[in-house]
């Protein structure tokens, strides 16, 4: 057996959170003069004040004072804590003093996960009102994202379980029968588009055969074929739109790039050019050796196609000159 040696890694974190005074936690940048009226910072102070904090705040000690703490995850928290009159907050010490970890890689619940959630809490005897407490939010609100899945087929469900979909499309997608709602969500994933105007153009274009008859289905009267057709027609006019700007816009830039590799051939051409570039920047040098060489190839092949197309042609399989 192989016995691997080296250094141990180093913790993350001290081995134990300890509680700190709010006086001695300093925080890099103020907070937004609007954060304490959106709806998140309603919702932190909201399950704050119901269960207590349940996610720590990441601090670092600061090397030139050992008696601040500087906040690297968790300002909204803190700031929930102090307006419930609380004078100490539940730390985690990191032994980095870096911030990038935390407010770079962030997990969000997507809808399904948090519909999941909420319908495993009930499960267990959770009520309802101390979910609506916690999260924020009324208690017609929870009933609503407890039964988001319901009506959705478990295949569907798992393939939007990590997708931003909106509620309004799993209420689109509950209109049709479990094998079209796994072609429709196929269908989102691949284009990833998960609007509910995607899903409902895509129930628009369904079978009535494949609609579930139970969600109030009715047959589709001409007036709303004909505004389906008008939304689609819409929207390709939209995508050629946009079609036609990207190619005029990949023309120029294909003339750009096409005239600044010329240039750099013939500053690579230059033999006190080239002399400088492999002397002070040699990494330099060799991505322009390998451009001009790229644009060398790629002219000599050029002018070989078309050398051989004036000069020859084929008839029956056979290479014959062209009369003169």
């Amino acid at each position: 057996m192989v016995q691997l040696t080296g250094q141990p890694l180093r913790a993350a974190f001290e081995r134990q959170p300890i509680m700190l005074q709010l006086d001695a936690l300093v925080s890099s940048r103020p907070l937004p003069h609007n954060v304490i009226s959106s709806k998140k910072f309603l919702q932190i102070l909201a399950s704050i004040s119901t269960v207590g904090l349940v996610e720590p705040v990441i601090v670092a000690r600061i090397a030139d004072d050992e008696s601040k703490f500087r906040i690297l995850d968790g300002r909204l928290r803190v700031e929930a804590v102090r307006r419930l009159s609380s004078t100490e907050v539940l730390c985690l010490v990191a032994t980095d003093d870096e911030a990038y970890t935390y407010n770079k890689h962030i997990s969000r619940l997507t809808p399904a996960q948090d519909a999941r959630m909420i319908a495993k809490a009930i499960e267990r005897g959770v009520p309802r009102e101390r979910i609506a407490l916690v999260l924020g939010i009324d208690i017609g609100t929870v009933k609503r994202r407890a039964e988001l899945l319901d009506g959705i087929c478990r295949e569907a469900a798992t393939l939007l379980a990590d997708k931003a979909c909106p509620a309004t499309t799993f209420n689109t997608l509950k209109r049709m029968r479990p094998l079209r709602q796994l072609q429709a969500v196929e269908l989102m994933c691949g284009q990833g588009n998960f609007t509910s105007a995607f899903a409902r153009a895509i129930v628009a274009a369904t079978p009535p055969e494949q609609l579930e008859e139970n969600q109030g289905t009715r047959k589709k009267s001409e007036n709303e074929v004909m505004t389906q057709l008008a939304k689609l027609e819409r929207e390709l006019a939209t995508l050629q739109a946009t079609v036609a700007q990207t190619d005029e816009r990949y023309g120029i830039e294909h003339l750009h790039l096409t005239v600044s590799v010329a240039y750099v051939a013939t500053l690579v051409n230059n033999e006190h050019v080239s002399r400088w570039l492999n002397e002070r920047h040699p990494d330099f040098a060799a991505q322009f050796e390998t451009i001009s060489k790229d644009a060398r190839d790629a002219r000599s092949a050029s002018n070989s196609n078309v050398s051989r197309s004036k000069n020859f042609r084929h008839v029956g399989g056979e290479t014959a000159q062209p009369p003169r």
